[in-house]
């Protein structure tokens, strides 16, 4: 799959999923312990609800609007020191990993068999995330080898599982370059995705541009390209229309973004008590409007997102330029 994988995502234009944990947090009423997803694949009628109001419903919106589609395993935090925390013996995090890719791979086929006739390509993705807080620098001395020696682990209980990595709301230069190393010791093909704050910059401060730059230089250059996610269109507009000023080599490496439905600063979103789901109408035109401009590959959602996000995003997709 892996080959098959690499060229779909790289010439077709995919929707991703949505924002899972916030949804299973704010809307389902799921008990999500340190933000750990995984945890919904332990109790089998909340995994049933999810599919019924979430999954189910975008790979629909995906069928309609006749695009690709990348599920996330919800994994996203399950590395060492989350399921250490959560209670779990440390040899159980290739069980949960595995797990959850597993049962991803049986909804869609469950969601196949309810569609006889859909052709849509699926991939399934590993959503990989930093070792601490996607909002914060957790670690400001983790340097690429101690991250390649702590996300080896996860990424070789998933290896054999998941048709690509998706490193999710990185926040350093050197945690995403020790991530890559990892996934391609497995022989997995990776998309790296930052988060960035309202200035378009990294937590650390690092610019988009440089942190492609660092990343492709230590990596040669192994990521099938980079994207942003958890953040919403207006952080990034800017940078990147500077970047095309510029002529910035960097730009042709970024195909991607997965927003955040709120305007909100992650400091803003942390603070939170109530979900933001912004307008899912007008998410969908800024998303749509900057596919076309900047020719991503891969577009969807991130916090506060739910199905009618990507429904929405569907049809503006689908829809002629305005």
């Amino acid at each position: 799959m892996t080959n098959t994988t690499t060229t779909l995502l790289q010439e077709r234009l995919f929707l991703s999923s949505a924002g899972c944990e916030t949804y299973l947090l704010f809307q389902q009423g799921f008990p999500l312990r340190e933000f750990c997803a995984f945890e919904v694949y332990e109790n089998e009628s909340a995994l049933a609800e999810l599919e019924d109001r979430f999954f189910f419903p975008i790979l629909d919106a995906a069928q309609e609007a006749g695009l690709g589609l990348l599920v996330d395993a919800l994994v996203w935090r399950a590395h060492s020191d989350f399921v250490t925390a959560l209670g779990y013996p440390a040899d159980d995090l290739a069980r949960l990993n595995t797990r959850a890719v597993e049962r991803v791979r049986v909804s869609v086929a469950a969601w196949r068999k309810r569609n006889p006739g859909a052709e849509i390509p699926v991939v399934v993705g590993a959503d990989v995330g930093p070792r601490g807080d996607g909002y914060q620098v957790a670690d400001a001395d983790l340097t690429p080898t101690r991250a390649f020696d702590y996300h080896l682990v996860q990424m070789l209980a998933i290896r054999k599982q998941v048709d690509v990595v998706s490193a999710l709301t990185m926040t350093t230069p050197a945690e995403a370059i020790g991530i890559v190393w990892a996934a391609s010791e497995c022989d997995l093909p990776i998309i790296v995705s930052p988060t960035v704050e309202t200035d378009g910059r990294l937590p650390d401060g690092t610019s988009l541009g440089d942190f492609i730059r660092q990343v492709d230089a230590e990596t040669d250059g192994a990521p099938l390209y980079y994207m942003v996610n958890c953040a919403h269109p207006t952080h990034l507009v800017p940078t990147l229309a500077a970047a095309r000023e510029e002529g910035a080599e960097w730009l042709t490496r970024f195909k991607g973004l997965r927003a955040n439905a709120s305007r909100l600063s992650h400091a803003e979103l942390d603070e939170a008590t109530e979900l933001d789901r912004g307008c899912p109408d007008e998410l969908a035109r800024e998303l749509a409007d900057l596919q076309r401009a900047y020719e991503l590959r891969l577009v969807g959602g991130c916090c506060g997102t739910d199905a009618e996000h990507i429904a929405r995003l569907g049809e503006a997709l689908s829809a002629p330029a305005r």
